[in-house]
């Protein structure tokens, strides 16, 4: 494998587990609850986060947002974590890629607690690192926050690294820090959602990805 490829940044839900949010009752809830509390009820999960916290953090409010509305995308999470299983072959890639030498790193907007409880469970935590989860910004996905503090940790360039996902989230927060992308199939979103933003790579399985970091460096 090319080693032009120096970094490779993972979601983690529909990426290396299957996708087991229950989106549509999720969503419903959220929507109440950002109601509730004064908020605009437009988009999914992410953008409402994402809109409530451009409103409240330049009033000093971010951190009594995260105490209203959080607790109730942790019950998401773990009702989640109870069905979640890896995708076949999520541990061997990990192992393999940082056995050449490549950076593995996660941005999710899974909280801390069912992200660090799943990859435990699953022994997928010894090779990532950094881990930043939604409590780590105040941006989930599609926003770069995340991808931005990755890179910066690991002092690695958008050219050198590779995002992997499954959603159009990950594809347009890739692209707002210059990343190329893969998304792997069977995830939070079809192919067909990608039509107006597609990535660079789709892949069918995760062994395709060391395959694919060979080609971008030139192979």
């Amino acid at each position: 494998m090319s080693r032009v490829i120096r970094s490779v940044v993972f979601d983690f839900e529909g990426t290396l587990v299957d996708f087991q949010w229950r989106l549509a009752e999720a969503e419903a809830e959220l929507r109440r609850a950002f109601a509730a509390h004064g908020y605009a009820t437009a988009g999914n999960y992410a953008e409402l986060w994402n809109a409530a916290a451009d409103q409240a953090a330049p009033q000093g409010r971010l951190e009594a947002l995260r105490r209203a509305l959080y607790p109730v995308y942790d019950r998401w999470d773990a009702d989640a974590l109870t069905r979640w299983s890896p995708r076949p072959g999520a541990a061997a890639l990990l192992r393999d890629l940082s056995g050449s030498g490549v950076r593995t790193c996660m941005v999710s907007n899974v909280g801390r607690a069912a992200l660090a409880a799943a990859l435990a469970r699953f022994g997928l935590d010894r090779w990532l690192s950094p881990v930043v989860s939604r409590d780590e910004v105040i941006h989930m996905k599609p926003r770069a926050e995340g991808a931005l503090r990755v890179l910066g940790e690991l002092k690695t360039t958008p050219d050198e690294s590779l995002f992997v996902g499954d959603s159009r989230a990950d594809v347009l927060a890739a692209r707002a820090v210059g990343m190329r992308v893969a998304i792997i199939r069977g995830g939070e979103c079809s192919e067909a959602d990608f039509a107006a933003t597609p990535p660079d790579h789709f892949v069918a399985r995760l062994d395709e990805i060391p395959g694919l970091a060979g080609v971008m460096g030139g192979g």
